[in-house]
């Protein structure tokens, strides 16, 4: 085939020196060849040749990113973890966006309460007359530009932004934004001045006489060990609560001082903090009772009272921080046997 073609195409130009009758006819055996090729078997198929188009019933939809901030109501038994991981979110995204509700502190969450659900990761901002873009997104650690784009917003992208045009109190969204978690319930209480506490409640101590000094080894507070709702978390819940039956006893982990014993008003019902006199200070909270005073000197095991559920708190249990002058809070299970 492919000779007769060449053939033909040279004839054309008048490139070979046969004879035009020889050039326009193919030798036989050629002719041959092309009929042999160009006759096909029979195929049969089953289906009919072609793409077919099947019938589609349902039509998916693309799903739409959220953009608006949505209200939740706290549903009985619903805990800030849980919230989050229903709306894909993280937990210090629902405590950011909810300060005046929850004051940062997620005990503070409470059947009926209607919370505000971000689109993003990221918190809230209420916009204050005087404020500009660029300080707003320097606090909460982005660019003016991540809060412009975002559409949810209805910013105008050639806005000023030292002089935006924002009315007060407008809500803005600030996708990826973090700010301090504010943790005024439990601070640094020493044996050389617990009196700084006094803010904390009525639980708070005057000066308080030396007394012992832990191993920096430390056993369960109660005895149950299982967390019974809030593990640790650095941002949002810096202790774990660890659950038991009203009345248990709750003990000094290790060696040490009692600062505080008493009444706490930031929602830990009634709290015992110890001094341990190593840099270490451990902090008992939603207690039933409490049986130790300020300035008692305890040694590791002593019981200081019985686990409750006072002040902000759903179910038993303990609340357990420590704390170091080194690390700060720290998770407790760190240091647990």
């Amino acid at each position: 085939m492919l000779v007769v073609a060449a053939g033909l195409i040279l004839a054309r130009f008048g490139l070979t020196g046969l004879p035009a009758a020889a050039q326009l006819a193919p030798p036989a055996e050629s002719a041959a060849v092309e009929a042999a090729a160009l006759s096909l078997p029979a195929y049969e198929f089953g289906l009919p040749l072609g793409i077919q188009r099947l019938p589609e019933l349902n039509t998916l939809i693309p799903t739409r990113p959220r953009l608006d901030v949505l209200k939740y109501v706290v549903q009985p038994g619903d805990t800030l973890f849980g919230i989050s991981d229903r709306f894909g979110l993280k937990p210090e995204t629902v405590l950011w966006g909810n300060f005046e509700s929850l004051e940062d502190n997620p005990h503070s969450l409470q059947s009926g309460q209607e919370l505000n659900i971000l689109p993003v990761d990221g918190t809230l901002y209420s916009w204050i007359a005087g404020d500009t873009l660029v300080s707003v997104a320097g606090f909460f650690g982005v660019t003016p530009q991540d809060i412009l784009d975002w559409p949810g917003n209805r910013l105008a992208l050639d806005i000023d932004l030292l002089n935006p045009d924002i009315a007060s109190g407008t809500i803005l969204v600030v996708p990826g934004g973090q700010r301090e978690t504010v943790d005024w319930r439990a601070p640094r209480i020493t044996r050389a001045n617990p009196a700084t506490a006094r803010i904390l409640g009525p639980g708070y101590c005057g000066s308080v006489v030396d007394g012992p000094v832990g191993s920096g080894f430390f056993i369960w507070p109660t005895p149950s060990q299982y967390i019974s709702g809030y593990t640790y978390d650095p941002v949002v819940h810096p202790g774990i609560d660890i659950g038991g039956s009203l009345g248990n006893a709750v003990y000094a982990v290790d060696a040490g001082v009692v600062v505080y014993a008493g009444w706490h008003n930031g929602g830990y019902g009634n709290v015992v903090v110890l001094d341990h006199g190593n840099g270490w200070q451990s902090l008992y909270a939603h207690m039933d009772t409490v049986a130790v005073g300020c300035g008692d000197g305890l040694f590791q095991g002593n019981v200081m009272g019985g686990m409750g559920c006072t002040g902000n708190c759903t179910g038993t249990h303990v609340h357990f921080e420590l704390m170091s002058d080194l690390y700060g809070k720290v998770n407790p299970l760190n240091f647990l046997p």
